[in-house]
Formats: structure tokens, sequence, C-alpha cells
């Protein structure tokens, strides 16, 4: 007995010593945006790869706004429209950030991919629209988030995203025009990387 007691002592102790250790290492190795110090996607091959570059193809529907419908003009495009170019995936662990190559100025989207390969992706940005629209001034608050699906050999990603272009006209802190929202179907498939 004696010896079952002492050895149930010394798996605590291990135990205590390995939760000291963990929180060492966590505080040691800093972090940011509040994860405590803990990235637990860098570890080697423990997310599926998706760095590399990709054709983006993707299939954008028509916008539906409300309350109301949006002026006509404007530069941001209120019709279905399909585009494709080339993009770049960059990976650390479980993050990932797309940067699309024909502008390499754009911020990238940026996201993550979980252990099955889906990847979530967003961008949110607003700006002042450079044509107006009937003669109108608009601000739009912009954000898009994506979902996509890696195959098992990982040269394809495919999935949906959404759009959404909140309109304000005026300024950029008036009240909130219209509402314009709108999918899309995206398919890339590698092309290098």
């Amino acid at each position: 007995m004696p010896q079952a007691r002492s050895l149930r002592h010394a798996g605590a102790l291990a135990r205590r010593l390995g939760a000291v250790l963990v929180l060492t290492l966590a505080s040691a190795c800093g972090g940011k945006d509040g994860d405590g110090g803990f990235d637990l996607g860098t570890g080697p091959g423990e997310f599926p790869k998706v760095q590399g570059y990709f054709q983006r193809n993707e299939s954008v529907n028509a916008v539906t706004c409300a309350p109301q419908p949006a002026p006509a003009g404007g530069d941001i495009a209120m019709g279905s429209y399909s585009l494709s170019e080339p993009v770049g995936f960059s990976q650390s662990g479980s993050k990932v950030s797309i940067a699309l190559l024909n502008y390499p100025n754009n911020p990238p989207d940026t996201g993550t991919v979980d252990m099955t390969g889906k990847v979530t992706l967003g961008f949110q940005f607003s700006r002042k629209e450079a044509a107006l629209r009937e003669g109108r001034q608009f601000y739009v608050d912009v954000s898009g988030s994506f979902v996509l699906n890696r195959s098992t050999d990982g040269n394809r990603l495919a999935g949906t995203g959404s759009y959404q272009n909140v309109l304000r006209e005026g300024s950029a802190t008036a009240p909130v025009f219209t509402t314009c929202s709108r999918t899309s179907t995206i398919e890339l498939t590698r092309t290098g990387g």
C-alpha cells in the first residue's frame, strides 16, 4: 500500500509539473489576439495543406436589397457575373490567407482551415463609391465570407461565398439606406505550390 500511495503521489506531481511547463511555455512563447499564447495549428502535419497557387472561378449571383433597391449607378456591380483569376494561399498551421495576385495592393482575405480541410475565410472594409448613384453619393461597408472544402488530394477547393454591401447616403456614418446581399459558388484549382 505505501508503494501504491507513493506512485499516486508521483503521478499527481508529474501532472502538476506538466501543467506548470505548459503554462510557462505559453507565456514564454507569447501569442496574439487573446489566444493565451497557444497556436494549435503550428505543429507539423496537423492541418491539411492548402497553401499554394490556384485558379479561382466564381459565379456570383445578382444582389437582393432590403428595405429598398439601390439607386442606379455607383461602382458596385449589382447584377450577376463570373470571374476567373489567379490567387495565392499562404498558411501557418490552421491560419490561412488568400491574396488576389492581380491586385497585390489589396489586403488578403483571412481565416482558418480545420482538420477536415474546411477553409473559412472573410474580409471587411469600408469605402466611398467613386461613381454617383443617380447623382447621389453613397458610402459602403463591404463584407464577404467563404466556406470551401478541400479535395482529398488538395488540388481543388470548392464551396460557397456570401457578400454584403451596406449603403449609407452622404456620409460613412449616416443611417443605413439599404443592405444588398448576394451569394456565389466558387471553385479553386491548384496551379502550383
